[in-house]
């Protein structure tokens, strides 16, 4: 008999699809799966034939509330995005918390990412459960430049690399806490340490959905596994929309223009509008055709019908980035992956968090032009991007480096990979 199994997928689209993948196939090794996500995602965990338990709250209306657009929509330093985070937690804790103390009591494994680890970790050993963590983004610290986000010197190997880690963890954990600290209230335990949750986080398995490609293993984070990308569940149906769009792909190249995405995903903003006027004027600079995705940026409410322009909406990530000649994208774990197996050229422009560490991870490997920052962003420097990458000097060589890397993560089996850890 199967083991109950609950995952814990806290957060937007492209936290929850991967966590999906994964439940999909414990599922299929035996397990009973039941994902622990918002309201929002309910069609997403159903279809791929797993039990949704829900976080009595609407993840994208809590990121397009006051306080959600102001921590997603991009900060000049880390402590700004750090307060705006907490400010966030403190707003939401009481749904999340809820969810965990309810829906996590009859598993014999409960798999959390890292927002909920501290309290998945407080909660198991309180209940004799086993706990493991999923991520999209490594967090352990490493002395290994490429395979942390924290690194001093991104490509060297050097003790410093580590201690930044630990001092980011450490001072982290003052958000982390804060719906561990609830569920250690109603446990009557006492606050833990950041000392405790990485204890917790080297005495479990750690899963990253990612590819040893792209983050390569390092040998001072034992208990971490590299399985390999977790690609959305299933496949899209067709429609009519698909023959439409390439339909208009195709024109547009006749007519000299490249076909580029541009979207920012799960990322919102206090001007909609501007970040459309930012994209469209750097698409018409650069001479491309823009495929707009709205996401959760509000951007919807002010396109209009244009003949260099097309809007994506509701359309997979998987089908649509392999019809561009480029992508640009916010760097998030999941549109990153995505973008990665498309095996086309990207253009990263980071908001936030893990985001920066993505931008120069697909630089470094050939695939992306420089990194570039949300703030202060102007649409001559990302034209210029979008303008490298389709056809500047090292355009070729670009593109035939995503195209390598792509066919490598593709032949990866990350999920089974991952199963086979949890299964120990």
């Amino acid at each position: 008999m199967g083991r109950r199994v609950t995952l814990v997928a806290w957060g937007s689209r492209g936290d929850v699809t991967p966590l999906v993948s994964l439940g999909r196939g414990l599922a299929d090794a035996g397990d009973d799966v039941t994902v622990l996500a918002s309201r929002d995602f309910g069609g997403t965990v159903t279809d791929a034939g797993l039990r949704h338990a829900a976080f009595e709250i609407s993840v994208r209306q809590a990121a397009e509330s006051p306080v959600g657009r102001a921590w997603l929509g991009g900060h000049r330093t880390i402590v700004g995005e750090g307060r705006a985070l907490q400010r966030v937690l403190r707003v939401f804790a009481g749904p999340l918390v809820d969810g965990l103390w309810d829906q996590t009591r009859e598993a014999d494994l409960v798999v959390s990412g890292i927002l909920t680890a501290d309290a998945c970790a407080s909660l198991a050993a309180a209940r004799g459960q086993r706990h493991a963590v999923a991520l999209l983004t490594p967090v352990l610290p490493s002395r290994h430049g490429p395979s942390t986000p924290t690194a001093l010197r991104p490509d060297r190997t050097l003790a410093a690399n580590a201690w930044a880690g630990q001092a980011v963890l450490t001072a982290s954990y003052r958000l982390l806490r804060v719906p561990g600290d609830e569920v250690r209230a109603r446990l009557g335990h006492r606050r833990s340490s950041p000392g405790w949750l990485h204890r917790q986080l080297t005495s479990v398995p750690v899963l990253l959905g990612a590819s040893p490609r792209v983050v390569p293993p390092a040998g001072d984070q034992p208990t971490l596994h590299v399985t390999g990308y977790w690609p959305p569940y299933g496949w899209p149906s067709w429609s009519e929309a698909h023959d439409d769009i390439q339909e208009r792909f195709a024109g547009a190249r006749a007519a000299g223009r490249p076909v580029v995405y541009f979207g920012f995903g799960s990322m919102t903003t206090t001007d909609p509008r501007g970040t459309l006027d930012l994209l469209l004027s750097a698409a018409d600079r650069a001479g491309v055709h823009a495929v707009i995705g709205p996401g959760w940026s509000g951007m919807a409410n002010y396109l209009l019908p244009h003949e260099h322009v097309t809007v994506a909406e509701g359309l997979s990530h998987a089908w649509l980035f392999s019809h561009c000649d480029a992508v640009v994208h916010h760097g998030g774990a999941g549109t990153t992956g995505s973008a990665i197996r498309s095996g086309v050229p990207q253009v990263v422009v980071a908001h936030m968090g893990d985001q920066p560490y993505w931008a120069r991870r697909v630089h470094a490997l050939g695939v992306a032009a420089a990194p570039l920052r949300r703030t202060g962003l102007q649409p001559r420097r990302l034209a210029r991007s979008v303008r490298h990458v389709v056809d500047g000097e090292h355009a070729q060589q670009r593109r035939r480096a995503a195209a390598a890397l792509a066919d490598t993560v593709r032949s990866e089996t990350g999920v089974g990979h991952a199963v086979a850890a949890l299964e120990g």
